[in-house]
């Protein structure tokens, strides 16, 4: 039988007991995130759709996919998990390894690699090269996914793969995603009282 508290620490007569973050203040973090990011994002669109480059494209991806891993290796937790206050941890309230971290983001990972390999492929494409205008990429585009047909179907709904992780804290009483049941963590909030046993 599982508690709703992380394995107990004892601290004199008190016991960690953390109170774990949900579904809706974890959805709100990524919503900070996503504005954080907003200058890398629309980088990637103009470098995919308005002036087509695959390596500017490539670099500017790579560097957006890191964001997640890499603050909650440093400072565990993302800006839009600090400005909620909110933060991920190991067993006992220890911080996390990079290890965890980068498990923790496996569904992300997934969901992110494929949809850049579709795009870079489409934008490194030698019929890619002459395309001046979004219009005219915007056709180019259509016409690409439909060839790839069951793949480019593949790729959007791997997008979805972090919200389907998300959605297993609904079912669980230490609120942990899919990827923090892969990863051994936690998200709790930050100010934690002791409570007396």
């Amino acid at each position: 039988m599982t508690s709703d508290t992380l394995d107990s620490v004892g601290f004199n007569d008190n016991i960690y007991a953390p109170r774990f973050a949900g579904f809706g203040v974890r959805l709100g973090a990524y919503i900070i995130d996503m504005l954080v990011l907003i200058p890398f994002i629309g980088a990637s669109v103009y470098f995919s759709s308005f002036n087509p480059n695959a390596l500017a494209y490539l670099g500017i991806a790579l560097l957006t996919s890191l964001y997640k891993p890499i603050m909650e290796m440093q400072y565990g937790a993302t800006v839009g998990k600090m400005a909620t206050k909110i933060k991920v941890v190991g067993a006992e309230g220890v911080p996390i390894t990079p290890e965890q971290a980068f498990m923790r983001w496996i569904p992300f990972f997934v969901g992110t690699i494929f949809s850049v390999w579709l795009q870079y492929s489409l934008i490194s494409g030698a019929e890619a090269e002459g395309i001046t205008g979004y219009m005219e990429f915007a056709m180019y585009q259509q016409e690409y996914m439909a060839e790839m047909g069951v793949m480019a179907y593949l790729g959007q709904l791997l997008g979805f793969l972090p919200l389907v992780s998300a959605l297993f804290m609904l079912g669980n009483q230490r609120k942990q995603a899919a990827h923090d049941t892969l990863a051994k963590t936690y998200v709790i909030y930050k100010e934690q009282a002791a409570t007396p046993l």
